[in-house]
């Protein structure tokens, strides 16, 4: 709808400004550079709404009274289901320039996993200009796997704020910005809801992109669409950190690489 009242807009903006055109052609005015300034100035309008009508809204948006369901294979590379086919992210068709890229580490991968790290980027023009870290303290035992993935142990958390003391803190440092996560839509924002609704502490609407979704969807051609297989492709990394904070670096650098395809 708001697309259509900019296009509206952008029309009548245009209309008047040839009218203007006209005029100052047909009939002379005494004060002929006030009659070109408002030329100018419906000309301006007439792009900028041609352009916000563009602009494309986020693929997804997650509303905080119905978080969506989580599996143990929600880190898995199977293809998702999609509301609408994402067809082309170029980086001169509005899409999210200003944007929070988002990670979490867990204790595991089903219902059940609790957050032991959170981590957020923040992104303004297609730069990092902020960044957020914060071990969790998951209050059960961190599994000897998860250790080995992330280094993150048991005394490393001690002593760190537990999830509802966290998430507030970092619900702040995302603001209202758009999220960007890697399979954010079937493992990040589940989990971060689930850990939420456990203690209480609220969980945001969110509007988001997910750098999974998109690579299936923009380079067919890959065999898998992980974290690891995306930085080696665009020559970002050679490896992941399974750390919070990089971890979320390294997916806006992704994204910003999907952007120019």
């Amino acid at each position: 709808m708001k697309k259509l009242i900019y296009l509206v807009l952008s029309v009548l903006c245009g209309i008047s400004g040839i009218y203007g055109i006209y005029d100052t052609i047909t009939t002379p005015k005494y004060d002929l550079a006030t009659s070109i300034m408002t030329v100018l100035l419906l000309a301006f309008l007439a792009w900028f709404f041609w352009h916000l009508s563009l602009k494309p809204e986020p693929r997804h948006k997650h509303q905080a009274t119905n978080a969506p369901e989580s599996s143990p294979e929600a880190t898995s590379d199977a293809p998702t289901v999609e509301t609408a086919p994402i067809t082309h992210v170029n980086a001169n068709s509005g899409v999210e320039d200003d944007y929070v890229a988002v990670d979490i580490e867990t204790t595991g991968l089903g219902r059940d996993a609790r957050i032991i790290e959170l981590g957020a980027v923040r992104i303004r023009h297609g730069r990092k200009v902020a960044s957020y870290s914060q071990l969790v303290n998951p209050q059960i035992p961190i599994p000897a796997k998860v250790t080995q993935i992330t280094g993150i142990t048991d005394r490393n958390v001690k002593g760190k704020p537990t999830i509802d003391k966290a998430l507030p803190k970092f619900y702040a440092f995302c603001g209202r910005d758009t999220w960007i996560g890697h399979n954010i839509r079937r493992f990040d924002i589940p989990v971060i809801a689930r850990e939420a609704q456990r203690v209480g502490a609220g969980m945001p609407d969110v509007s988001f992109y997910d750098t999974m979704e998109l690579s299936q969807a923009l380079l067919p051609q890959l065999d898998h669409h992980r974290v690891v297989d995306l930085i080696r492709y665009f020559g970002i990394a050679k490896t992941e950190r399974h750390r919070a904070a990089d971890d979320a670096a390294q997916t806006a650098q992704i994204f910003e690489h999907l952007k120019q395809i």
